[in-house]
């Protein structure tokens, strides 16, 4: 069998007031990188959101040298040929962006968490500047305003670093194929439709959150939803509340108590393809068990269309299972989130949440309380000469 077809179907056979306001939290592991040494800046753009708040908070790190550093990864990694590029399109004002955010915190204004934070966008995801649209493939366009969720990621201060086609963006056919990873930003926002959101970020270790039918949709042809890919919960709820414009509150959804008491059922349908990946969410399972959840074994669903019945029938907060083909297609109407639930060899597996329509923060909760839980994230190790490159 392929390298290729073995990773693409590896998941189910083989993804000043921040710093006052959020808990800290540094303890996630790293892999360590034995291609290179790291220099302080290399882990700083793997360490996470939080972290890089900080440090602008503190006055030690910019927007603009940290948005000059991802794009020194990512033009690194095209360069190497040791990866596949993910086929990003560079924002020509990113830069200009940055400066503009690090004035606006010079003049005691921060937006929210993503302030000065580079993202990555699908290219389906209209933005009004230089870069390209695509519409119907294969035809792209400049778009003459940004879209629903472009915008309301602007208002939150993120800086939109750049895009990613949707073949390279969807494809798993290798380890860092996703737009926001070999950490090229350390967040990204995709269309969530089909599971091109929970699956590649399943197969590159990261968490996923496909929200309620239209909670981040937009207008005209605009994708119905648009869902966050980051590196923890903690991050891709932040962006999913730039991208709804919600105020969230991080004791309520962030609770390391979020399984206790849920009645979380099993898809046993998804079980059988894989011993690894079987015995990998085994143990999760356990986990949950361990954090207070009762589980349940319904019988299967005929068809995803038929999950939201199942859950009403049972009465189950969730659905748990390996985060693969069967689980990713669920009803675009129903809230999806995935979380790195550790690997089977050297392929990552994500563990999915399901939940009934708009029960998008009790999931959050509840995966929230799994990743702290097991805190199995690991950030990917690069090539050496990008490593070199960023020393």
């Amino acid at each position: 069998m392929q390298r290729s077809h073995m990773v693409r179907i590896g998941a189910h056979r083989g993804a000043p007031a921040i710093a006052a306001a959020v808990p800290v939290r540094l303890s996630r592991p790293v892999l360590t990188r034995a291609t290179a040494p790291a220099s302080p800046m290399a882990h700083l753009l793997d360490a996470g959101v939080l972290p890089q708040q900080q440090m602008m908070t503190a006055g030690k790190l910019s927007s603009h040298a940290l948005t000059s550093q991802y794009l020194a990864r990512i033009r690194s990694l095209s360069s190497t040929g040791a990866r596949a590029h993910p086929g990003i399109e560079i924002n020509p004002d990113a830069l200009k962006i940055a400066l503009e955010m690090d004035r606006e915190r010079q003049g005691q204004k921060v937006r929210g968490p993503l302030h000065g934070i580079p993202i990555v966008l699908r290219d389906n995801i209209a933005t009004g500047d230089r870069m390209k649209t695509r519409t119907q493939a294969p035809l792209s366009t400049r778009a003459s305003c940004d879209s629903f969720v472009a915008a309301r990621l602007r208002a939150a201060g993120a800086v939109i670093i750049g895009k990613s086609n949707l073949h390279q963006w969807a494809a798993v056919s290798v380890p860092y194929a996703s737009a926001s990873w070999a950490g090229l930003t350390i967040l990204a926002v995709d269309s969530a439709a089909d599971g091109s959101t929970v699956a590649p970020a399943s197969t590159c270790g990261l968490v996923a959150i496909k929200p309620t039918g239209r909670a981040a949709g937009g207008q005209g042809g605009e994708p119905a939803t648009a869902g966050p890919m980051a590196p923890s919960v903690r991050e891709a709820a932040w962006l999913l509340a730039a991208l709804t414009g919600e105020r969230l509150v991080d004791g309520t959804m962030l609770d390391v108590a979020g399984l206790h008491g849920r009645r979380i059922g099993v898809a046993r349908s998804l079980f059988g393809q894989c011993a690894g990946t079987d015995a990998v969410i085994e143990q999760a399972l356990r986990v949950l068990r361990e954090q207070g959840a009762e589980l349940i074994e319904p019988p299967p669903a005929s068809a995803p269309g038929d999950i939201a019945a199942l859950l009403r029938s049972h009465a189950l907060d969730a659905l748990v299972g390996p985060t693969c083909d069967g689980v990713s297609q669920a009803p675009c109407a129903l809230p999806h989130i995935t979380v790195p639930a550790g690997l089977v060899g050297s392929l990552r597996v994500g563990l999915s949440f399901i939940g009934p329509a708009h029960s998008d923060i009790p999931l959050i909760a509840m995966a929230y309380a799994y990743e702290q839980a097991t805190l199995h994230r690991r950030t990917p190790a690069l090539p050496s000469s990008i490593m070199q490159a960023l020393r």
